[in-house]
């Protein structure tokens, strides 16, 4: 007893003297615990599913891709869309805190001045590396989507293989306008929702509300979006037992995201007098009726303005950005007239407007249209003009999307497979991917513009598209076997 006690008189009197041994002195004991269990959970990630092997190697392919097609066309791409987003970028790089624009939304411009602030006023090249990088680092989401969701790495290599060397994409990434940006927030957000649906926590939630504010605020088309898929997370809720703590939490987040897009359009009143977003939506609205041919179903305030129309489009054409300029009564006040008058005549006529929009949906996700890029020879010509042929085989085959949403929403449904993860988190993805077609559907006027306004969520098309035929195979394969055994 007394050796003890004199043991423990030792210890604590080293514990309160001045030789008492500092917390740094456990700091490597620490480290080396840490490095040895990621070294035993690498190892065994090797002996079982090789998920970090693979998706090292997705990553080499996927940045070595990007750089070969950098390198095969050096020059900064430029877009009709760019002159827009580079005036904002100059105002926010020289006012940060003048956010608010009639034309154009902060998010993308917001980007430009962070890159303007690290790499040179105006260094465009920067700004699209930037995005180069985005472009790689959403790929390598869309790995992690598949092995959460799928729980295979051949799939989930496959299907980020699909994406990382997709020439299309990267043909729509590089120039200097938004769709890279949005492409990485979008499949960011997809990401975490299934993370959030997978456990219920808290703060995967916030951080989905976190990606929605900078998506909507890039991309006006997903202005709505929190609504269908807040309605998801509660029906995840239900299913999970959760649903009280769920439904708090989207309250304060439908409060909070449109209470700051009511805060924008009041501030975008005051500085521009334009109520509303973006003035983008006048054209988007009168494109629709112009690509409809419903300018002469206005109400009768509006016969002239319908004769008008009628005429600029034979003899011009049916743009809005070339005919409004023809009719100063519509395009005053940032085209605020014109959007009220499409408007009008959309909300008259919503069968009609929804059959013909409808009837758009496959040509939509086929439609190919080649983006614009310098005339200049490049060493990796043949190549890239080689894997573009495929990625145009593999685009067209996005029209399955339309039996996948189907066949997604009965195994949501079939009542022997509810409590099945699979399903939930595969329906969160689907409703994603189906929103955008839907939104851009029923906003986008032109056939041959489709493919780039596909660019944000067509990531998320070829999950969908592809994970389900990958899904299929194998389980039919399965089937097969087992049928062979026995």
């Amino acid at each position: 007893m007394k050796d003890h006690s004199a043991v423990e008189t030792d210890a604590s009197s080293s514990l309160v003297g001045p030789e008492k041994s500092s917390p740094v002195t456990h700091k490597p004991g620490r480290r080396q615990y840490c490095f040895h269990s990621l070294l035993q959970w690498f190892i065994r990630d090797w002996r079982t599913h090789k998920n970090c092997f693979f998706g090292a190697l997705l990553l080499v392919i996927t940045v070595s891709m990007t750089v070969v097609y950098y390198v095969d066309s050096p020059r900064v791409a430029f877009d009709a869309d760019t002159p827009a987003y580079v005036l904002v970028a100059e105002r926010l790089y020289t006012h940060p805190f003048l956010l608010v624009d009639a034309w154009r939304l902060p998010g993308y411009p917001l980007l430009m001045a962070f890159v303007y602030s690290f790499a040179g006023y105006h260094n465009w090249m920067a700004v699209s590396a930037t995005q180069d990088v985005l472009f790689v680092l959403a790929t390598m989401e869309i790995y992690m989507l598949a092995v959460l969701i799928f729980k295979r790495t051949w799939m989930a290599f496959l299907i980020g293989l699909i994406v990382g060397t997709n020439v299309i994409l990267l043909a729509y990434v590089k120039p200097i306008m938004s769709e890279g940006l949005a492409l990485w927030l979008l499949t960011t957000l997809a990401l975490m929702v299934v993370v959030f649906i997978g456990h219920l926590r808290m703060p995967a939630f916030w951080i989905v509300v976190g990606c929605m504010v900078l998506l909507l605020f890039t991309r006006p088309e997903w202005l709505y979006l929190p609504v269908p898929l807040f309605g998801y997370f509660l029906l995840a809720g239900i299913r999970r037992g959760s649903f009280k703590r769920v439904f708090i939490n989207v309250l304060i987040a439908l409060a909070g995201i449109y209470a700051l897009v009511g805060i924008y359009v009041v501030v975008n009143v005051q500085m521009n007098h334009y109520p509303g977003l973006t003035a983008i939506e006048n054209f988007n609205l009168m494109g629709k009726v112009l690509q409809y041919n419903m300018q002469d179903e206005a109400p009768p305030e509006y016969a002239q303005i319908s004769r008008q129309l009628d005429s600029l489009v034979v003899r011009v054409d049916r743009d809005p950005y070339h005919v409004l300029p023809y009719i100063p009564a519509l395009s005053k006040d940032d085209d605020l007239a014109a959007g009220k008058f499409a408007r009008t005549i959309i909300l008259h006529h919503p069968v009609e407007f929804l059959v013909k929009s409808v009837a758009l949906f496959a040509p939509s996700l086929t439609q190919y249209y080649d983006a614009q890029r310098p005339d200049v020879p490049g060493p990796f010509d043949k190549p890239l003009a080689l894997m573009k042929s495929f990625d145009r085989i593999l685009y067209r085959a996005n029209v399955f999307f339309l039996l996948c949403v189907p066949t997604w929403l009965v195994l949501f449904c079939w009542r022997r497979l509810r409590p099945r993860q699979l399903t939930l988190e595969m329906g969160a993805v689907v409703l994603l991917a189906f929103y955008g077609l839907v939104i851009t559907v029923l906003g986008g006027y032109r056939l041959d513009d489709y493919m780039r306004v596909h660019i944000v969520f067509d990531p998320l098309l070829i999950f969908v598209v592809w994970g389900s035929i990958f899904l299929g195979a194998r389980l039919l394969v399965k089937r097969v076997l087992n049928r062979a055994l026995w």
